[in-house]
């Protein structure tokens, strides 16, 4: 008696939002969009676009330089956000002099939060990955996260809407 009102109750529960076809990937580059997580490859710089029904496809991967990651120069009236409208790109780089970063751009008209993972490069060795603590990115903002030592892949995920109209930094995860 009780298989069957466990089944009816499976039937009739919520279904998770579906994800477009996966992998997406592009070509000759190594980042890439599987199951609505993003793997952004030191180098690269992913972009997603936001569909009606809420999932994302990974519609552009670029090569990069690291001037590409760099935040403006104090003083400067540049716009660190260039993303197209509807999209948010998330670039990766690393330099011996500035560490690795990574650029997030929201050129969505609704603020963003999600949740990352870094690869990191120690001794020669990749090593498995690591929560981060990232910050939210308001709509049409662009946010900067930082690491000291080589970070070769950005693993992200949950990909959500945020209210925010500054950025929110939850404490340093280690």
């Amino acid at each position: 008696m009780l298989l069957p009102l466990l089944i009816a109750a499976l039937a009739l529960q919520d279904a998770p939002p579906p994800h477009p076809a996966t992998p997406q990937q592009f070509e000759g580059r190594r980042s890439a969009f599987v199951q609505g997580t993003l793997n952004v490859a030191a180098g690269e710089r992913a972009t997603l676009k936001l569909n009606p029904d809420g999932t994302y496809d990974l519609v552009r991967v670029d090569r990069i330089q690291v001037g590409d990651v760099l935040p403006p120069a104090n003083g400067s009236r540049d716009l660190p956000n260039d993303a197209p409208p509807g999209t948010i790109r998330f670039s990766l780089h690393a330099r011996r002099d500035v560490g690795s970063i990574l650029k997030v751009e929201n050129g969505q008209d609704q603020g963003l939060k999600y949740g990352g993972f870094i690869v990191r490069y120690v001794g020669g060795q990749a090593r498995p990955p690591a929560e981060t603590s990232v910050c939210t990115v308001p709509a049409g903002m662009a946010s900067f996260e930082h690491w000291p030592e080589p970070v070769i892949q950005v693993v992200i995920g949950g990909l959500q809407r945020s209210d925010d109209a500054t950025p929110v930094c939850p404490p340093h995860v280690e």
